[in-house]
């Protein structure tokens, strides 16, 4: 007698777990099927029985819950927070009909026309990234055909529902919370040299490493949480992993000063080569890139971040768009209700998501390719509540068993580092990023789109640098602000980007084809990217008297490098009569020298700058072509600056003068003209594209990369 015919119904399991958790056909073989075969997976099949039908309950249910959204969208619409053709609201429907799918309700915003106001009632020409976003990429369908969204919340959700806060009084006990395990958590760290070796790497050199990691690098975008990172290490807890220790020391090792982390004592390039080398043997070995985790995530990215300064740019866009995609897979794009229970676990989700987003934007700006993560698909605070790194007292460090004087700087305290104001000020600054990034230079952006919203880009700019907190705040044309302050690192590069992000907003408006604009240069965005350039130099100048650029991060060079392509043409436009640009243009290139010991992909843009030189006709003081790095020593930070501007010793902050304001009677025929020679959108690529050009230009010789995306501009 068949099942049917018995009155049962036979419960049948088509897929294994595995197979279903994955989306991928089974074969339904026993006992393991093939694909559970080829992975090693242990194959299960779990026998449930047939969802039941709906019940008119159940319909009723379904219809009074969209009667209540619709309700909350009404509502929303009447107060002017979303706008009419973002949302479109049907009038309530009656018992007899079905209601809308999350389905239905998608596709209709997705056809709905470009919205006109923003969320927060400006122009979407001004504020792109703040109109309603696509939510289609957050819904999937499960094998029953149900829809379902990706993580715990939705982006459809996020949009018409107002943000939870948090009770005041809780979070007060989650920070103190976390302040206090940071410190504990300090005082423990002491054990690690308890051990004889981590992942086969002697105690001594690990934990040296490992102080580089923390003095310089890690304040830089914060993707390691230290208190679980070091507990981690010694414990083996879920936070570390040997891929991720290698990362470190691989990464840190080209701030060292031992002979030991270098392949061939010769070559400082070599610099942590075995530590690479161990890092693709963990993620060829462990299948790391098909098993997600936060170590892996952070490993991926200290890396790509360093082969980009090693000029391995393939390398470096294959493991950060890993580490990308990882960050979606595991959810960290969504925001999680911190509680006592799970606020460490929150605090490290919200750095890693905002350290994989600044990166993200520099690898675009580097390779001139397109973002991955927008600031509309971010869903997370970048509300830090272990606030531990931002009043701690910073010293450079100084190696205890190394005697090479380019190592040595002054060790008395610095002051507090302010790393999490730093961190949070740049997670803003690099939302603006990609505002520019998508107006101004990718494909598909038009001189039209890119004008309408300069005003607004150039405002939010200038917002931000107004409402930097006291501490962090700078001002590089002040000598008194630059010498009697003890300004630590990160606020210095915080200031360097934010003065090439000036430039990157404004060259495109004085590039000849690149927006269509008459050959005269507009004196507006003229004099912003001067006073940029020179700000830029100022600080960098600053940072290697202080600190030296021996162990600055790779996004100083960026920066440095953006003013240098403005000093040049200045420099062309005085021709023969005294003036600050050459001095400026010496000086900035003196640091990239100095930048490039560490950072050899530092190389190609010095290429790039020296050749913009001899079409531009400049020419520095003899002597100063090719300056030896090795004879460039730290000024002592106590010692006062001179204030001579002559090329052999300058004095900074070198004053603004009304003819550098104002121009003068300038040769503008040296300033305009094609911009392909100096892109700052891609310039580590191999081609550049502007509105005026069909055809790509070579503009230098890393053909690392294969440019098919198109997305290079000057």
């Amino acid at each position: 007698m068949s099942d049917r015919q018995g009155g049962k119904r036979r419960i049948l399991a088509r897929s294994c777990e595995f197979c279903r958790i994955r989306k991928v056909r089974c074969s339904a073989q026993k006992p393991s099927c093939a694909s559970c075969v080829k992975h090693g997976k242990e194959c299960v099949y779990i026998h449930q029985a047939p969802k039941a039908r709906p019940t008119r309950a159940m319909l009723d249910d379904l219809r009074a819950e969209n009667e209540y959204l619709k309700g909350q969208i009404r509502q929303i619409k009447e107060t002017g927070q979303l706008e009419k053709a973002d949302i479109n609201t049907e009038p309530a429907q009656t018992a007899g009909e079905h209601p809308k799918s999350w389905r239905d309700l998608c596709e209709e915003r997705s056809r709905a026309s470009t919205p006109s106001q923003s969320i927060s009632g400006r122009p979407t020409a001004h504020d792109p990234e703040e109109a309603a976003p696509d939510v289609s990429p957050y819904l999937w369908t499960d094998e029953g055909g149900n829809v379902n969204v990706f993580g715990p919340s939705s982006a459809l959700q996020s949009c018409i529902k107002p943000e939870e806060h948090q009770d005041p009084v809780a979070l007060v006990y989650v920070r103190n919370g976390l302040l206090a395990n940071a410190v504990l958590s300090r005082q423990q760290e002491h054990r690690l040299r308890l051990l004889s070796s981590l992942d086969g790497v002697p105690i001594d050199l690990a934990i040296h490493l490992l102080d580089l990691h923390w003095n310089r690098q890690h304040h830089t975008f914060l993707l390691t949480y230290r208190p679980a990172l070091m507990r981690d290490i010694a414990q083996g807890g879920r936070f570390s992993s040997k891929f991720l220790l290698n990362a470190i020391f691989a990464c840190a090792s080209k701030f060292s000063c031992r002979l030991e982390v270098l392949d061939d004592p010769t070559d400082p390039s070599t610099a942590g080569g075995r530590f690479f080398k161990r890092c693709d043997e963990l993620v060829s070995s462990g299948n790391l890139l098909l098993s997600p985790s936060l170590p892996t995530i952070v490993g991926l990215l200290l890396l790509g971040g360093t082969y980009n300064a090693k000029g391995m740019t393939t390398k470096a866009w294959l493991m950060t768009g890993a580490a990308l995609r990882m960050v979606y897979d595991l959810g960290l794009h969504l925001n999680h209700k911190i509680t006592l229970e799970n606020a460490e676990e929150v605090e490290i989700y919200r750095r890693v998501f905002w350290g994989a987003f600044i990166c993200d934007k520099l690898q675009s700006l580097y390779l001139g390719r397109p973002v991955a993560i927008r600031p509309r698909d971010a869903h997370v605070s970048h509300e830090l509540n272990d606030i531990m790194e931002e009043n701690e007292p910073w010293a450079p460090y100084v190696d205890p068993i190394s005697s090479s004087s380019s190592c040595q700087v002054p060790t008395i305290p610095y002051g507090p580092i302010h790393s999490v104001s730093c961190f949070q000020q740049l997670c803003l600054l690099f939302k603006i990023v990609s505002r520019i990034i998508d107006n101004f230079y990718v494909v598909g952006a038009t001189p039209a789109g890119a004008m309408a919203s300069l005003d607004g880009i150039d405002a939010a700019l200038n917002k931000w640098e107004t409402n930097l907190p006291s501490p962090i705040q700078l001002d590089p044309s002040s000598g008194a602000s630059l010498n009697s302050r003890r300004a630590v690192p990160n606020i210095l590069a915080l200031h360097i980007i934010y003065n090439a992000v000036i430039i990157l907003l404004h060259r495109p408006l004085l590039a000849e084809g690149h927006l269509n604009l008459p050959s005269a240069a507009p004196t507006a965005s003229w004099k912003r990217c001067t006073i940029a350039a020179r700000n830029i130099t100022n600080i960098a100048q600053e940072y290697r008297a202080r600190y030296s650029l021996r162990s600055a991060p790779y996004l100083i060079s960026y920066g440095v490098y953006v003013a240098c392509t403005i000093h040049v043409r200045n420099a062309a436009a005085v021709g023969e009569r005294d003036s600050d640009h050459p001095t400026l243009l010496t000086w900035s290139l003196r640091c990239l020298e100095e930048l490039s010991i560490p950072n050899s992909a530092v190389s190609r843009p010095i290429i790039i700058i020296k050749n913009l030189m001899e079409a531009k006709g400049v020419a520095i003081s003899p002597g100063d072509d090719g300056v030896d790095c090795a004879d460039m020593r730290p000024i002592d930070a106590d010692a006062s600056l001179p204030q001579e501007t002559d090329v052999e010793n300058p004095g900074f902050p070198l004053p603004l003068s009304d003819e550098y304001i104002e121009g003068g009677d300038w040769d503008w025929g040296n300033w305009n003209g094609s911009f392909n020679e100096d892109v700052l959108y891609g310039f580590m690529g191999s081609q550049s594209h502007s509105f005026g050009d069909l055809l790509p230009d070579m503009v230098g010789m890393n053909t690392d990369i294969p440019s098919d995306d198109g997305q290079h501009m000057s």
